[in-house]
């Protein structure tokens, strides 16, 4: 087995951000889903319309920044970084009435009734943020390497 180069730890950061973004996204694509569905059975309500256009932008933001991001593209660490700030946001300030704006509920119940499975989920998008804006994820979006190290083979490969 080889050793681990800088190169290569730095990119578990970023991969572990997109990753993260993509797990998030899916949990927003749900929510979107639902208000979607509520929009076709029930009488449209205008929380309906505003919880599917915020959980579109969020699942737009998390799916494409991720897919940027593993593409070592700047815009898809913003990207990351914005969804997930957007979601956290979401997560701590819905509150009360507000919250049928943000989160579906089917029979008065949130999608998600489990504390640990929300508490899961907002731990997700936290350690997204975290994982995006860390240096070593800025290092391998700029491929940098120290003196004397070798490029990785992904560094080799055309377009990269």
């Amino acid at each position: 087995m080889g050793e681990f180069t800088s190169s290569d730890q730095s990119s578990g950061t970023a991969i572990g951000a997109a990753v993260l973004a993509f797990l998030c996204g899916m949990r927003y694509l749900s929510e979107a889903g639902a208000f979607v569905l509520q929009l076709a059975v029930f009488e449209p309500a205008p929380r309906y319309f505003v919880g599917m256009v915020w959980n579109g932008v969020l699942v737009a933001t998390l799916f494409v920044g991720g897919v940027l991001l593993l593409m070592r593209k700047f815009l898809g660490r913003t990207l990351v970084v914005v969804g997930a700030a957007l979601a956290l946001a979401a997560s701590v300030l819905a509150n009360g009435d507000i919250r049928l704006y943000f989160f579906a509920e089917v029979d008065g119940e949130p999608l998600i009734t489990s504390e640990f499975a929300a508490f899961l989920l907002f731990a997700m998008a936290v350690a997204a943020l975290v994982l995006s804006v860390i240096r070593s994820t800025s290092d391998w979006l700029e491929g940098r390497r120290h003196d004397g190290e070798e490029p990785s083979k992904q560094d080799r490969l055309p377009g990269w």
